[in-house]
């Protein structure tokens, strides 16, 4: 039996919540080359987020690593190497690009497609897989 939620037990939206989370300048690209591109080291980031510096880069990290959407890894090698991953919380932001992604490619085709032609985003995501992240 399904209750009705009244508007007193709940303590902020939840889509302004996330957005909280994963809507910081920046964090939505870093989750976007973890879950697309498979990507884990600082310099990949640093090297593939559109116009990002390494100290909004270390915020950012830490912040997503703070709510649990990433872990940080520590190798002891020589040099001390770090690889982040994604938690199991982080594995369902997957679903959230691909709605923010299908949404772009169809109903903002002019801005993502040079033919300006709609398309769904798993059409494409082969090509912007082995593309050289983001950049033109």
């Amino acid at each position: 039996m399904t209750q009705t939620m009244k508007k007193d037990n709940v303590k902020t939206c939840p889509i302004n919540n996330t957005f909280q989370i994963i809507g910081k300048k920046f964090a939505i690209l870093i989750l976007r080359n973890m879950i697309l591109y498979n990507q884990t080291r600082f310099n990949q980031f640093l090297e593939s987020v559109e116009g990002i510096n390494s100290r909004t880069l270390s915020q950012r990290l830490r912040q997503l690593e703070s709510t649990g959407i990433i872990k940080r890894k520590v190798i002891p090698e020589t040099p001390i190497k770090i690889e982040y991953s994604l938690t199991e919380k982080g594995k369902q932001v997957k679903f959230i690009l691909e709605q923010m992604g299908e949404f772009s490619t169809l109903h903002c085709s002019d801005a993502v497609f040079k033919d300006g032609k709609s398309r769904h985003f798993k059409e494409i995501l082969p090509v912007i897989q082995g593309d050289t992240v983001g950049k033109n």
